[in-house]
């Protein structure tokens, strides 16, 4: 599926404004990480040392440490516990092929493994970043939008999946009410490739931009993205 130029440009104009203050919004605290000095810091900078120290990691792991490798990406770092074991090694052997399955399923957390194996190739699609996908293109007013399926999430404003509450259960923006308004509908499985064509498609109008800097921003955003499409609705 082809992202529309409509779709592109609205994305091109908010990160040129939020590029620039990326450092200030995005803080992110970095849990104990074993080896990594920055470890309790928070912000922009320590973070992308920390994308760089796994990545590191992981160009000079065994398979066996690069499974012990994700686990920190996913549960310490990222922040999800929940996956089993064989889970987390499923997601590391899938990155031996050369096209590797990118179902909707577990996106929040392969993701984050994808992403530290090649900053330029992966970046991470999780609850927060999928909010912020749809918010972009309500706040902007694109006629003919994407609509990124949502994944369940923890946060009041963005979307809690428990308490039904926050963006992504706002009757104006759930995936069937913004296809309804003439919106394009995402395959379930499609969305993580159309989510890192968007990006590229992006970093071909912000040169000297980083594919992972755009998912900060994504991220760092959400909240703020969410509030303002629900005071506007």
């Amino acid at each position: 599926m082809a992202v529309n130029p409509e779709v592109v440009g609205a994305f091109v104009e908010y990160f040129k404004s939020e590029l620039p203050v990326l450092e200030k919004s995005y803080k992110w605290k970095i849990p104990d990480v074993e080896g990594f000095e920055h470890s309790g810091d928070k912000g922009f900078l320590p973070n992308v040392k920390l994308k760089e120290y796994f990545n590191e990691q992981w160009k000079n792991s065994t398979p066996d440490k690069k499974v012990k490798l994700a686990k920190v990406v996913v549960s310490d770092w990222g922040g999800v516990r929940a996956n089993n074991p064989s889970t987390i090694t499923r997601y590391v052997d899938e990155l031996s092929k050369e096209n590797p399955e990118t179902p909707l399923g577990g996106v929040a957390s392969y993701s984050k493994i994808f992403s530290i194996t090649d900053l330029e190739r992966y970046a991470i699609y999780d609850a927060r970043v999928a909010v912020s996908l749809n918010a972009i293109q309500i706040n902007s007013g694109v006629s003919e939008g994407v609509a990124f399926n949502y994944i369940p999430g923890r946060n009041n404003t963005t979307g809690h999946s428990g308490k039904k509450i926050g963006f992504t259960f706002h009757e104006p923006f759930k995936i069937k009410n913004l296809i309804l308004s003439g919106w394009s509908r995402i395959k379930r499985d499609h969305t993580y490739e159309v989510y890192l064509d968007l990006l590229n498609k992006c970093l071909e109008h912000l040169p000297g931009s980083k594919l992972y800097e755009l998912e900060m921003v994504l991220f760092a955003k959400a909240e703020e993205l969410a509030v303002e499409a629900m005071n506007n609705s």
